[in-house]
């Protein structure tokens, strides 16, 4: 067998917030690790999106950290590395009921990509840490299942020249019109960069104007462009973010909290045994936060989510995000700065995929 999916990590229950420090023993070249969260749900109301009970992830050798990203970040990275597409995630958005989310961390351009893996033997001391916070997101969750898989090279030869990493640089608080500053590191060549500008009910399109990235005290400009050029022009490469769920519909307002951030809409119908005429409404849905209400009686209903930008994020790529050649090559550059400028009020996260040689 060339390739072999190993869990490294049986599901384990968490009944109160947990850090798991999980160790790495396995030899083989590792070219993905995905994550299987489960909630279960205390309640009707939901609070938050699941990802915001992953505090964090991050892959570390000691004091060295390979990957860092909470939640929101690493399943916004994971969904633009699969070219738009979500994992066979189970959106059961009841009370009583188990839902699962899936997160790929990734090491190669692709699943077994013979060039860019993780290869355990090259660290002394590979540890995977996941920081939960049970009840923060989903609906009031009264557990949380933690389970890990591992994409391996089996009898699969490679010699592979590097890794994939990924890590938040920066997260603060963004205002209108104001210029924010980030140096850069020059260490490793960027694959891609992303951006968070995250606020509940406002797209993430009006909480940033521009966005610069200078060499050099503005020598040369790699990238210089309004957040609708950027939509308009690069991000149109990507389908629409797209979310099925389950979910109660009240009589009043209630949110679902979901994973397109921008041009969101829905559709849905009651979810029963029998044929029902009341009439369901959905609006809204700007940074990631649907309303619904129902016309004058509440149930369960299936629903099917859509619009732009995965939990906020906008990917900043340089040229052929699989293509090596293309990869931006920060390390003769003497320096390099980041330049935000905000709109409407919200938090800015920056984080960053760069390419580790061996």
């Amino acid at each position: 067998m060339r390739y072999r999916v190993n869990t490294f990590f049986e599901r384990k229950s968490y009944s109160s917030d947990a850090t798991e420090i999980i160790d790495l023993k396995m030899s083989d070249l590792i070219s993905a690790i995905v994550l299987r969260v489960d909630q279960t749900a205390a309640s009707a109301t939901m609070t938050a999106h699941p990802m915001a009970g992953v505090k964090k992830i991050e892959l570390v050798d000691g004091s060295d950290v390979l990957f860092s990203l909470d939640g929101y970040e690493a399943e916004a990275l994971d969904w633009y590395h699969n070219k738009g597409n979500f994992r066979a995630n189970w959106n059961m958005w009841l009370n009583g009921s188990t839902h699962s989310r899936y997160i790929g961390l990734h090491f190669g351009r692709w699943l077994c990509d013979p060039e860019y893996a993780l290869d355990p033997r090259r660290f002394g001391n590979l540890q995977l840490k996941v920081s939960m916070d049970i009840d923060a997101g989903g609906l009031a969750s009264s557990a949380v299942y933690l389970t890990g898989y591992a994409y391996l090279f089996d009898e699969a030869s490679a010699s592979p020249k590097g890794f994939l990493m990924a890590k938040e640089l920066k997260s603060y608080t963004m205002a209108s019109a104001t210029h924010d500053y980030t140096d850069m590191p020059l260490d490793y060549p960027y694959r891609a960069l992303y951006f968070r500008p995250f606020l509940l009910g406002t797209e993430p399109n009006q909480c940033v104007s521009n966005i610069k990235l200078s060499e050099d005290q503005d020598k040369r400009r790699p990238f210089d462009l309004s957040i609708d050029e950027l939509m308009r022009i690069i991000m149109a490469k990507y389908p629409e973010v797209v979310e099925p769920c389950y979910f109660v519909i009240g009589t009043s307002n209630k949110y679902i909290y979901c994973t397109p951030s921008s041009r969101v809409v829905a559709t849905g119908a009651y979810w029963g045994a029998t044929g029902v005429t009341n009439e369901i409404t959905f609006y809204d849905g700007d940074g990631g936060r649907l309303k619904t209400i129902g016309a004058s009686t509440g149930g369960n209903a299936n629903i099917v989510i859509r619009g732009v930008y995965p939990h906020c994020v906008f990917e900043i790529p340089f040229g052929n995000i699989d293509n090596p050649a293309d990869w931006y090559d920060v390390r003769k550059i003497n320096s390099l700065k980041l330049d935000i400028t905000g709109g409407a009020a919200s938090t800015g996260y920056i984080f960053l995929e760069q390419v580790r040689g061996y």
